[in-house]
């Protein structure tokens, strides 16, 4: 019985001093899909430690499964001494468990113009990449049995602030009005909102968030309009996805954070389709675009040049022509006739993670 005992304790002290490092930089939704690998490390015993960017360091802080965060300035270390950094970080940490995830999206499943891929048929390109994203990041990692649904960790005062934001006795709706890059702005926002409002009137409140290029675009003035574009910050825009009662977005760090939550959402895909993203999320309704040119499956650096434009709104094709504002605006309207007109909406506190 001691022996065993002896041998019990052994194994408690191995596990907890096995450690993994994980190095992730990127967009923000890139630091999103990691968490369920985050997550699963934690489960099975591992001191998780994670290299990661200014972004990463904002979007996981508090997160109670990552024991360290180590992080990475892009301005310091050259693209060309990215392999020899990454080395040294791994050297010194000595991982029983290691994983990079650059590159487990992008030119993987999200295609990059350097890659021959990029200009093969549509056909073939489907093919390849109409994978989930947090499938794909699971085989990357090597792991099995991780959830397939993000987690993000706010504080009590996080949340109370963005309580602030909300007006009781409505339906509170977040707006991502763009992504990372112009093939992720609708177009239609405006013309949308207008026919929302003539029909919900003093029913509902929607909130525009995004960068500072995106108060570009919050053209719309309405006492039921609060318009936050590069007022607050990814962090607050995240945690919003959690307490409103509908979320409208592209594909962006904000569509992934909203997956965390049962919070219907609405997303506007162009390059990229549901499989890709909201596949696992829960309430998720996808829009894609119909047209010739989408999903292309490409990463996107200059529209002007990689996409077909549309000559009105200088918008990508995929974003104007291809999702009509008719069924973006019937989209939302079925969406608040089945789950925010039952007695669920309107501030009912929901589930979320917090410290």
């Amino acid at each position: 019985m001691e022996i065993q005992l002896i041998h019990m304790v052994r194994k408690v002290k191995s596990m907890k001093n096995k450690t993994a490092l994980i190095i992730r930089y990127g967009a923000y939704g890139d630091m999103v899909m990691i968490t369920p690998v985050i997550k699963r490390l934690k489960e099975l015993g591992y001191k998780v430690i994670l290299n990661t960017s200014k972004r990463g360091m904002e979007i996981l802080q508090h997160d109670t499964n990552i024991d360290k965060m180590i992080p990475y300035n892009d301005e310091s270390v050259p693209i060309d001494k990215l392999n020899e950094h990454w080395k040294k970080v791994k050297e010194k940490i000595k991982p029983d468990w290691f994983c990079n995830f650059t590159e487990s999206i992008e030119c993987n499943v999200a295609l990059h113009p350097i890659q021959p891929m990029y200009i093969y048929p549509k056909e073939e390109r489907y093919e390849r990449c109409n994978r989930n994203y947090y499938d794909v990041t699971e085989e990357w990692a090597g792991l099995e049995g991780c959830d397939k649904i993000p987690s993000l960790y706010f504080t009590k005062t996080e949340k109370e602030d963005a309580k602030y934001i909300l007006k009781d006795g409505k339906i509170n709706i977040l707006w991502a009005m763009s992504g990372s890059g112009r093939q992720k702005v609708y177009p239609w926002v405006d013309y949308v909102m207008g026919e929302l409002f003539l029909k919900y009137k003093e029913k509902i409140h929607i909130i525009t968030i995004g960068d500072e290029k995106c108060q570009l675009l919050e053209s719309l003035i309405d006492r039921n309009i609060t318009n936050l574009s590069g007022k607050i910050t990814m962090r607050m825009s995240m945690c919003l996805t959690g307490l409103v009662d509908l979320v409208i977005s592209p594909d962006t760090g904000v569509l992934h954070a909203s997956g965390c939550y049962e919070t219907p959402k609405i997303a506007l895909l162009g390059h990229t389709t549901g499989e890709n993203i909201t596949k696992y999320f829960k309430n998720a309704y996808p829009i894609e675009a119909n047209c010739a040119c989408a999903p292309c499956f490409r990463l996107i650096y200059d529209h002007g040049i990689q996409c077909p434009v549309e000559p009105v709104t200088k918008a990508a094709w995929c974003m104007a022509e291809g999702i009509s504002p008719e069924i973006v605006f019937n989209k939302i309207d079925e969406v608040i006739q089945m789950r925010c007109l039952d007695g669920k909406s309107s501030n009912i506190p929901k589930e979320m993670s917090s410290v």
